[in-house]
């Protein structure tokens, strides 16, 4: 029972300090964990984490290596996810894509590992997949859907369809209220979609005047007034 007690301040320690970003001490501790439990295949998947955010790569795929010949079925897909992570940091997008494909096959309504699938495809410049799996991530049903809604907004934005990636920034903000990117990101896109309307408004007073105009209809401008007059106002 003791033993237990220990184990589960540890792992709540490690969590605390992981919690908090202090990637040194959760390497400390890890590191202490594993002298003494080296089987111990959270750790090892935490340790693994902790080591790529250190560009620790070499030691990263050690503790990977061990943790998939250790790890249960249903950690499987968790040891799979950190190598696309690894994978991903070392500049390997394609190879990473593919990996967290393969964590997702083995958890098939989890959006995750399709979110960080469509991440990978969008660093490697591959906008229509990142655009299909982030949109597939959204149909799941369990993981954070806010985020792929936020990712699909990204990618989106990134295609310059501004309404849909707006769309999505709602949808994200729906399910979290709180998620302050997302405001940032609605805002950064309606910036775009009130100039366009207020664009699309002095075109077609534009066209109605220059009509007036050219059907002679006691119109005292000529064109070139005209569309000056109009291109101040907008400014």
């Amino acid at each position: 029972m003791k033993d237990k007690l220990d184990n589960d301040q540890r792992q709540d320690e490690l969590a605390a300090a992981d919690e908090k970003d202090q990637v040194g001490y959760v390497r400390y501790l890890c590191e202490i964990y594993l002298r003494e439990q080296p089987d111990h295949v959270r750790t090892l998947i935490r340790y693994a984490n902790n080591l790529i955010s250190l560009a620790q790569y070499s030691k990263a795929a050690s503790a990977l290596d061990r943790a998939q010949l250790l790890a249960p079925k249903k950690y499987l897909n968790r040891v799979l996810a950190q190598r696309g992570h690894l994978m991903e940091a070392q500049g390997t997008f394609l190879e990473a894509e593919k990996m967290f494909m393969r964590a997702h096959r083995l958890d098939a309504d989890e959006a995750t590992y399709l979110i960080y699938a469509g991440s990978a495809a969008f660093r490697r410049g591959d906008l229509s997949k990142a655009k299909k799996l982030a949109t597939k991530a959204t149909k799941c049903s369990k993981g954070c859907i806010d985020e792929a809604f936020f990712n699909l907004g990204g990618y989106l934005l990134s295609a310059r369809r501004y309404k849909e990636a707006a769309n999505c920034y709602l949808k994200a903000l729906k399910i979290d209220n709180n998620y302050e990117i997302a405001k940032k990101r609605l805002e950064d896109v309606e910036l775009i979609l009130k100039k366009e309307a207020l664009a699309v408004r002095h075109k077609m007073i534009l066209q109605k005047r220059l009509a007036k105009v050219e059907a002679g209809q006691g119109a005292f401008l000529t064109m070139a007034q005209l569309k000056k007059r109009l291109t101040d106002r907008a400014a």
